[in-house]
């Protein structure tokens, strides 16, 4: 798995594999947060993301819930997404 900075959890996801989709956050201007200061914003290559899916299936054998992280995984194409989507189902 291949994580980049600081990853967090949030505490819904407690049991779930985490996936950095994208790294920091796409406004990262709000006041109140200060999660992503350290990260520049940019969206990983589909392949990077495969493969570290590819890589949980190998060490874990249960997986149940995914969560798609860093602070902004939404902002990515439709397409994208669905391709990330159907790898998961």
């Amino acid at each position: 798995m291949n994580y980049q900075g600081i990853v967090y959890r949030p505490p819904s996801e407690a049991g779930s594999l985490i996936v950095q989709v994208t790294i920091g956050c796409s406004q990262n201007g709000c006041t109140f947060c200060s999660m992503y200061k350290d990260k520049n914003f940019h969206i990983r290559n589909i392949d990077e993301i495969l493969t570290d899916f590819k890589e949980a299936r190998e060490l874990y054998k249960n997986i149940s819930k995914i969560f798609l992280a860093d602070g902004d995984a939404l902002i990515c194409k439709a397409d994208i997404l669905i391709k990330i989507l159907d790898f998961i189902k």
